[in-house]
């Protein structure tokens, strides 16, 4: 049962109606999965200590340092997202179709002295926009004969609050859409759910001789980025410094349809219980949230590189946590059928809530080894402690502060530091043609002796690529394959065994084809 207490503590956070600030929310701002332009794809990602490439400049803004000319580029793309569900061993799968712009940017180059070698050879600007992750994701779950119900997690978190006391978002939509009710003669303010009856023991048990049949749909969309404001300087040829002012964007939305239908056969004893206390018979119901997230924010990177010789180059960068504004939108709706019986749908009122959300410092190191005029081979290593995310409120409502204190004290006590790496190679074919590849891999950032449910999943990219090279004029194609495990709880209450509220393992596949156009002058 311990795997399962920080997601506890997640949905009783989201029904004190406080839906967004959960530890899973605070990882899917803080992790970044930059594509950027097609070169830096292509390499796998590991740009920091090569420069000369727009989404180099995110790594490490000493790479603006190493540019020789002005340049403007842009980078369309293609996104066919996969994600697979196996939950109790009834595998389904759905997908999603996007087309972003990756980044587009100018970066102008002068030279104070053309035939100075030594001291201060040029200065550099640049401006431009990176997307750094791409929410956009469908999901769909889905298996028959479950012995547990999400109205279970509803009884249980409304235990020992009169109906009056119930969150709108929650349980208090539950009990409105007679989904849950009180259990007749009960002190405690106890609650039975919809499938559920007062066997002749006195206990709770599933009306349902088969379970419930379960589907849940989710749909995500949304985007980050940052606009970059970067400012270099080579001196000598040899050691490049850099540093940017990003101004962060997040657009996040997410809609859930979660259903369930009691099976054929239910037991006599079920429908006498329900019926002699004056409760109705259900069907089958529904349950939809949604959730919008915007935010703002600002962060600062610094950044060298050194060229002890012509064929090595070191680079090393900070990157400061980036400090958001944000606001989330929600609400829900229930929908439930009875048998012989009135529907129900109840839909809340949209909530709304402002706060402040600081991401990760994070700190990269690379290295990169030139192979003559035929190619190169590069690497990064970055380093990112994700314990360190941190939710603050933006008022001084004591209530609010504590489930912030909560959610902080959670994610120190989930997450951990995380030591990510990115391979990268290129062969130079011709002056005019280049081949890449790539591969990255990024360490779970769940920590391991906690038993969390997704302490066990999986990250890494795959990559190729194509550069061509005319003139002044740069034709970049590449494709990045990338791999994610990880575990989708549905519900959780307490009081059920853990073979009973199985969540769904999950897989997602993103397949990403983008091509960069680049003009030099």
């Amino acid at each position: 049962m311990t795997k399962y207490l920080y997601f506890a503590t997640a949905l009783l956070l989201i029904t004190t109606s406080i839906n967004a600030q959960t530890e899973d929310h605070a990882l899917r701002f803080s992790a970044q999965k930059p594509t950027g332009t097609a070169r830096s794809i292509g390499l796998g990602g590991a740009m920091g200590a090569l420069g000369g490439d727009y989404s180099a400049i995110g790594i490490n803004p000493a790479g603006i340092a190493v540019y020789r000319s002005s340049e403007f580029s842009f980078t369309p793309s293609l996104i066919f997202g996969q994600t697979e569900s196996d939950y109790y061993g009834n595998l389904s799968n759905d997908d999603k179709f996007s087309v972003p712009i990756n980044q587009i940017s100018y970066v102008g180059t002068s030279r104070l002295m053309r035939e100075v070698e030594n001291g201060l050879v040029s200065t550099h600007f640049g401006i431009g926009y990176n997307r750094t992750n791409n929410y956009n994701r469908k999901s769909f779950i889905q298996a028959d004969g479950v012995e547990s119900s999400l109205l279970h997690s509803f009884a249980y978190n409304s235990l020992g609050y009169a109906p009056q006391q119930l969150d709108n978002f929650y349980t208090g939509i539950a009990y409105d859409a007679r989904l849950t009710e009180l259990v007749p003669g009960s002190e405690l303010n106890e609650y039975i759910q919809a499938f559920e009856f007062i066997n002749e023991e006195g206990f709770l048990e599933m009306g349902t001789v088969n379970g419930v049949n379960q589907m849940k749909l989710m749909t995500e969309s949304g985007y980050s980025g940052l606009f970059d404001f970067s400012f270099g300087a080579n001196f000598s040829n040899q050691f490049y410094l850099g540093a940017s002012l990003g101004i962060a964007t997040l657009e996040n939305k997410i809609e859930t349809q979660h259903y369930e239908q009691g099976s054929d056969e239910v037991y006599n004893a079920y429908i006498d219980y329900r019926l002699d206390n004056g409760f109705e018979i259900l069907d089958d119901f529904y349950f939809d949230e949604y959730e919008r997230t915007s935010g703002t924010g600002l962060n600062f990177k610094i950044g060298a590189i050194y060229k002890p010789i012509n064929s090595i180059r070191i680079g090393a960068s900070l990157h400061t946590p980036t400090y958001y504004s944000m606001k989330t939108e929600y609400d829900t709706k229930a929908r439930a059928n009875f048998f012989d019986a009135d529907n129900y749908e109840i839909t809340s009122d949209l909530g709304e809530i402002s706060y402040n959300f600081r991401t990760p410092l994070k700190a990269v190191g690379s290295f990169a080894y030139i192979i003559g005029t035929k190619g190169l081979v590069s690497v990064d290593y970055e380093y990112t402690d994700y314990s360190s995310m941190k939710y603050n409120s933006k008022n001084n409502h004591i209530n609010e502060t504590a489930q912030f204190n909560a959610t902080n004290t959670a994610i120190n006590e989930i997450f951990r530091a995380t030591h990510n790496l990115r391979f990268g190679a290129e062969y130079r074919v011709s002056p005019m043609l280049s081949l890449r590849g790539g591969y990255a891999m990024f360490q779970n950032p769940y920590k391991q002796d906690k038993n969390l449910l997704n302490a066990d999943g999986e990250h890494y990219n795959v990559t190729g690529g194509i550069g061509f090279r005319n003139g002044n004029m740069t034709i970049d194609v590449a494709y990045l394959y990338n791999h994610e495990t990880y575990i989708h709880s549905l519900y959780y209450s307490p009081e059920l065994t853990d073979d009973i509220q199985q969540p769904a393992e999950m897989t997602a596949k993103d397949h990403h084809l983008a091509v960069t156009l680049g003009w030099r002058f």
